[in-house]
């Protein structure tokens, strides 16, 4: 993924349980903190009303406590398959493959959960909370064609090779030649993933502001529903050619980098994923009673 709107983050900000905590971005980020981070994005994406907060307060610590007793547990146990995955010298890209459908089948189960409450608070959007949105979001999406799109396909493949490369140094270490080529080699293959994966987004938000038109109606519930939980209803043609093309090609990578990793880069991938694992399993909660 190249970029993100940030407002639009902030719109789907209670899905963000599944974009932080499960993929280990604030890991060490207490449970008793997250629902004011999240209520700030949302706030910060749609100037919410005393009233919109009143309500999707107790909603949004519901759907955090049922995330950290339900969802947290399976979260650190997709942890410990892929350290035990990881650890082997050679890793299948098969396998990887099947590890990285388990994060989309996560996602799926989160989009699920959260969708009354979206659909609750989305509905309760003012005229002017709707048109602030997308006027926020058309100034980040005119941002990301400046800095994604307009450079040349040569820049573009380059630019995302150092994205992948900062990611994966803090799991590796320093990257060895032979494996920042074979990330040169990855992106190269993508080409023009960049246009493909805006244009797809794009269409996603098209799709979503349509939906918002009829939130005063009963039809907004069975509109929104598929945009929160069956995305790839809405994947353009180019983005549904692509999609499991790119996935197999990322898993492939990840095969390749580790069958060339060190003993020490083998070390420390192994290392962090135990400390996600021992940061998490102090983040699990017992389910409040009925």
């Amino acid at each position: 993924m190249i970029g993100s709107s940030k407002k639009l983050k902030g719109l789907m900000g209670i899905s963000l349980l599944c974009l932080t905590l499960s993929a280990c971005s604030m890991v060490g980020f207490s449970y008793k903190h997250i629902d004011w981070w999240l209520m700030w994005k949302i706030d910060d994406a749609l100037n919410l009303t005393s009233e919109q907060k009143d309500l999707l307060k107790p909603q949004l610590q519901t759907l955090l406590n049922w995330h950290c007793s339900a969802e947290l547990p399976n979260t650190i146990s997709w942890l410990e398959q892929t350290q035990q995955l990881l650890e082997q010298p050679a890793p299948s890209s098969e396998a990887i493959s099947l590890q990285l459908n388990q994060v989309d089948s996560a996602f799926k189960r989160i989009a699920r959960k959260i969708t009354p409450t979206a659909t609750e608070l989305l509905s309760s959007l003012s005229d002017r909370q709707v048109a602030d949105l997308y006027e926020s979001l058309e100034e980040q999406n005119e941002q990301d064609q400046q800095e994604f799109i307009e450079p040349p396909l040569a820049t573009q493949i380059s630019e995302r090779s150092a994205r992948m490369q900062e990611r994966l140094e803090p799991w590796f270490g320093t990257l060895s030649p032979q494996q920042e080529r074979r990330i040169d080699a990855w992106s190269a293959s993508l080409g023009p993933q960049n246009r493909i994966w805006l244009d797809n987004r794009a269409a996603w938000q098209n799709a979503l502001h349509s939906a918002l038109k009829t939130r005063r109606t009963d039809a907004f519930a069975a509109r929104l529903r598929p945009l929160l939980e069956s995305r790839e209803e809405f994947y353009t043609a180019d983005y549904k050619q692509g999609y499991s093309r790119a996935q197999a090609a990322l898993a492939t990578l990840l095969s390749d980098l580790i069958s060339q990793a060190s003993e020490e880069q083998h070390t420390a991938i192994s290392k962090r994923l135990s400390k996600f694992q021992d940061q998490l399993r102090q983040q699990v909660c017992i389910p409040a009673a009925p």
